[in-house]
């Protein structure tokens, strides 16, 4: 969804790894400094590092883009750094403003995920017109598209030449424009705008696309030929996307908040991930899902596996699948839970009335006292409320959200025991935004809650 979707700032840029030509060529130990033209990192303990054969700066738009690429010693792989901006200087680049990709025998080994935001880094320490000198590290796919991590990034260079090469003169319009203003219907209220960071505001609406390439009242910018950021924003909700430039074009882009939002709530395309925070913490991400878009076969039927990352405290795996409005979660057999046989689970349904409620029946098998017993147990699901919008921090607005509350109990020979319950926010086309537990077992109870902070849905 476009007022949900995070902005890929650069994805345009990425494009064209290991090209071999650029600008500035590189030399050693030359124009009176002791830098080398050398790169090293290290993954899984083996240590890769080699030559830099070119470094320099290209122009795309209004961004520019410095570009490391170097060999190995055998000179049978490759590598390409890269960092972004609209201007270049000495400083801390990551994802997506920074790229890193690494090749053996002419296949990508190591590559950066582009949408995975602040996943891998590049520090300059070093950027004048003599040389360069910096590190990286961070998360890179392998072939398989894996996460591995990347330590001990070093890269240093000396320019031949600190010339750098003429910016584009071929250059485009953009015009942004709204059919109403800002609450919608027949509201004239203006709406701020902004194309590449630079703000205006769209002041008069109307039903149909200008015809030119600057009507009053609209938002309109002359641009370099480029792909670009764009982003409107309406009380607390906000929309944004790309707009592409082209030679002597007026490119125009309708600002649209009353789409409806489409797609699942709990959607499992490939490479599609969330990213989730203890609430009050200031610490690192508490938990990145990702699906891995293969499929497991429990009870004939195929389940998404979603790979689960706790950072320090593991990972582990979980599984989901779809049918007729209806998500399913399953729970495989598990001798340190009790329960001997896969459990199947209607975690929420989509197209029933607010107030339903529905139940699933479970048996485990626990020691007590020394002794095998069976207890019975209920998983107790209620779509609570189905809500217009929600809100989460300091994020864009979410539309059409569905509020589940579970509860699980336990019948056993000590009674009957509620385990703890949670709550549950889904949003459409994004999956889960919000997650609070209430452990009912504990004196006093212990709650938390999980809340998304960043998000990508193919």
């Amino acid at each position: 969804m476009k007022y949900l979707r995070r902005l890929l700032l650069l994805a345009a840029i990425s494009v064209g790894v290991f090209s071999c030509q650029k600008e500035y060529s590189v030399e050693n130990n030359t124009g009176g400094s002791n830098v080398t033209a050398q790169w090293s990192f290290k993954e899984g303990g083996v240590e890769f590092k080699g030559p830099i054969d070119t470094a320099g700066v290209d122009s795309i738009g209004n961004y520019k883009v410095f570009s490391i690429n170097g060999h190995s010693d055998d000179k049978k792989d490759l590598i390409n750094l890269e960092f972004f901006g609209t201007d270049l200087k000495v400083g801390t680049y990551k994802t997506p403003y920074c790229l890193f990709a690494y090749s053996r025998n002419g296949i990508i080994t190591y590559q950066t995920n582009q949408t995975a935001i602040d996943s891998f880094t590049i520090v300059v320490t070093k950027l004048d017109s003599t040389g360069v000198i910096g590190t990286f590290s961070g998360k890179a796919w392998d072939s398989t598209k894996t996460y591995k991590t990347i330590v001990d990034g070093k890269f240093s260079a000396v320019f031949k030449t600190s010339t750098p090469p003429p910016a584009s003169t071929d250059s485009g319009q953009v015009v942004l424009w709204s059919k109403a203003g800002c609450g919608g219907g027949t509201s004239t209220t203006p709406i701020n705008v902004a194309v590449n960071g630079k703000p205006g505001q769209i002041t008069q609406f109307g039903t149909t696309e200008p015809t030119t390439c600057d009507p009053a009242g609209r938002y309109f910018i002359k641009l370099p030929v480029g792909t670009y950021p764009w982003t409107a924003k309406c009380g607390t909700d906000s929309i944004s996307g790309t707009v592409t430039v082209t030679k002597g074009g007026c490119s125009k882009v309708l600002v649209d908040f009353t789409a409806a939002p489409t797609g699942d709530y709990f959607p499992t395309t490939k490479n599609s991930n969330w990213t989730y925070q203890h609430e009050g913490s200031t610490a690192d991400d508490t938990l990145r899902v990702t699906s891995s878009g293969n499929t497991k076969t429990f009870a004939g039927n195929p389940f998404t596996i979603f790979s689960n990352d706790y950072g320090s405290a593991g990972m582990d795996s979980s599984y989901y699948r779809k049918n007729a409005g209806i998500y399913y979660e399953y729970m495989p057999a598990d001798p340190n839970t009790g329960i001997g046989t896969g459990l199947e689970h209607q975690f929420l349904k989509d197209a029933v009335a607010a107030g339903t409620i529905w139940t699933t029946n479970f048996s485990a098998t626990v020691n007590i006292g020394g002794k095998d017993t069976i207890i019975n147990g209920l998983i107790k699901d209620t779509l609570a409320q189905k809500l217009p919008t929600f809100n989460i921090g300091a994020l864009p607005q979410f539309k059409d959200v569905l509020e589940v509350h579970t509860g699980y109990s336990i019948t056993s020979p000590l009674g009957n025991i509620q385990l703890y319950y949670n709550k549950q926010w889904f949003a459409r086309g994004v999956g889960l935004i919000k997650y609070y537990q209430y452990d009912g077992t504990s004196t006093p109870a212990s709650d938390y809650t999980l809340n998304i902070t960043r998000y990508q849905v193919y």
